[in-house]
């Protein structure tokens, strides 16, 4: 049955037979049929992206609404195909570290995004790269200066410290021979997070260690709230003290997960009007997905697993948003929901949900 925010899902559940269609015979990925049209899908937009919305491209220089986005793009291209150079230098066309706000720290909707891409891409073009974009140390360190920012960032992915820490977490992966970002830089900013979090539960009393709020409320989604937090602070856990994993963030996930509805979708804050309600990346189930996966794999425990696995049945219900297809808030978000599912499990059905959604 159809609900508010979301198209009914008139899918079959997979079954192998279902599935013909769109994954491939072994059923680990999708089929060549299903790829052509998918390509063709993106050749078709990256063209409206490039000859239209250029200048509005351009004009937001963030990842998330800007330019820094297609940047991301070829990066990663040129990440998985290192024999062709084009992709890289496509990706520096895509980059203008002259001109950034200045204003925010994170990686989606700030500084930090754009010039942790730069960083990379000059170090891999090294004596290649364009005469516009710096050298990756110079890029480096305007990427660590940013943490003149953290006092007066809010501490959740999408604007705030999260962001920041996680654009430094995706240098020193794709730079990992040199200490391109020292370990106390890292230190800094988790310390900084964790005090909120722990200054925060206090002040309210809470049966969590941490807590943090966002605009004077407790979200729990990934975009502002403490799934995303969480999330990159597990990533970042060979930066944490063992008994701060043990003593505060594990029992905060735990709490966390603790307020889900019966239904296995999560509330979007606490207290909030909006009930079981909204899908999405931002607030609901999708956004507890790379929590819940990592918990599993760091803590070697297969409750959060399956948490994550009741999620995908919420998304799988109730995830084709009609809000449309962004990341945040729409079919996209919670699709790639399926798609780290299926990184863990390896389970046929999840590319074929995920390809669905799409």
């Amino acid at each position: 049955m159809a609900r508010k925010g979301a198209f009914e899902n008139n899918y079959d559940d997979y079954t192998v037979e279902v599935a013909t269609n769109i994954l491939n015979k072994t059923g680990d990925g999708i089929s060549e049929i299903f790829s052509l049209k998918l390509d063709k899908f993106k050749q078709l937009k990256f063209q409206l992206l490039k000859s239209k919305m250029q200048k509005d491209i351009f004009y937001d220089g963030t990842i998330y609404t800007g330019s820094a986005g297609m940047a991301l793009y070829y990066l990663m291209q040129g990440i998985r195909k290192p024999d062709n150079p084009e992709y890289l230098q496509t990706a520096a066309k895509y980059i203008d570290v002259q001109n950034l706000k200045g204003r925010r720290i994170s990686f989606l909707c700030g500084d930090a995004g754009p010039l942790a891409i730069a960083t990379i891409i000059a170090y891999k073009l090294g004596s290649t790269r364009p005469e516009t974009l710096p050298d990756y140390e110079t890029l480096a360190q305007r990427l660590q200066a940013l943490i003149s920012l953290l006092n007066d960032s809010p501490d959740e992915i999408l604007y705030g410290k999260s962001g920041y820490l996680y654009a430094l977490l995706f240098v020193s992966k794709h730079i990992p021979e040199e200490d391109i970002i020292p370990g106390s830089h890292f230190e800094m900013v988790i310390s900084s997070i964790m005090k909120s979090g722990k200054e925060f539960a206090a002040h309210r009393s809470s049966e969590s260690p941490l807590l943090w709020q966002w605009h004077d409320k407790v979200y729990f989604g990934a975009a502002h709230g403490m799934a995303g937090i969480l999330y990159i602070l597990l990533q970042a856990r060979a930066y944490i003290n063992i008994m701060d994993i043990k003593c505060l963030v594990k029992p905060t996930i735990n709490w966390l997960l603790s307020q889900r509805f019966t239904s296995g979708n999560f509330p979007s804050s606490v207290g909030s009007a909006s009930g079981d309600r909204l899908v999405q990346w931002c607030h609901g189930a999708p956004g507890f997905i790379a929590l819940c996966t990592l918990a599993a794999e760091v803590f070697e425990d297969d409750k959060y697993l399956k948490i994550a696995q009741h999620s995908c049945e919420v998304i799988w219900e109730r995830g084709l948003s009609t809000k449309g297809y962004s990341l945040c808030h729409g079919v996209s978000g919670n699709a790639y929901s399926f798609l780290q599912m299926y990184q863990i499990t390896k389970e046929y059905a999840v590319p074929y949900f995920g390809n669905i959604a799409h």
